[in-house]
């Protein structure tokens, strides 16, 4: 890590554009590399293998993100952006969502907790939860509904109070 890391770290940050981002997966980099030193082949440089990985890491990250094209921060009125007053209001919504993810009956909270919680795909939370894909659709989407309409209940309601 002490060799590699800054480059590692470099080389993620050009593929994600966000710094918390890329410290997370070059620590996932160099856990994989943990676990598959022994099968390092000695066809290239640590250095290359390593990058490699980091390459590789980075592109599984966005193309999780990019199965995820009903982020909750549509929900959110704020975006994160780089004023201090932006990223409080965001950290404070984006709470209240989790809080009333929380509030779901358990077969939708576990089905939006995994896939949007633990980054999860539709196939994954079948092998988990035991149910047919069909029903993993089906949840997410009344989950999702739930929340949705709930989330701008809350804030029809604060609208109309002021």
């Amino acid at each position: 890590m002490q060799a590699y890391g800054q480059d590692v770290l470099h080389v993620v940050y050009g593929y994600v554009h966000d710094r918390h981002q890329a410290e997370d997966i070059s620590q996932e980099v160099f856990l994989k590399v943990y676990d598959h030193l022994d099968s390092f082949r000695h066809d290239s440089s640590y250095r290359t293998w390593i990058l490699r990985i980091a390459v590789n890491t980075a592109k599984d990250f966005l193309r999780k993100k990019a199965r995820r094209p009903e982020e909750f921060d549509h929900l959110l009125n704020v975006a994160a952006d780089g004023s201090v007053e932006g990223q409080v209001l965001y950290q404070i919504q984006s709470r209240a969502l989790w809080t009333a993810v929380a509030k779901l009956p358990m077969i939708y909270r576990e089905v939006v907790w995994l896939y949007y919680g633990k980054d999860l795909s539709l196939d994954e939370i079948t092998q988990v939860i035991g149910v047919s894909m069909s029903a993993v659709k089906t949840r997410l989407y009344r989950g999702r509904e739930m929340l949705r309409q709930t989330w701008e209940g809350t804030f029809d309601r604060e609208s109309s109070e002021r």
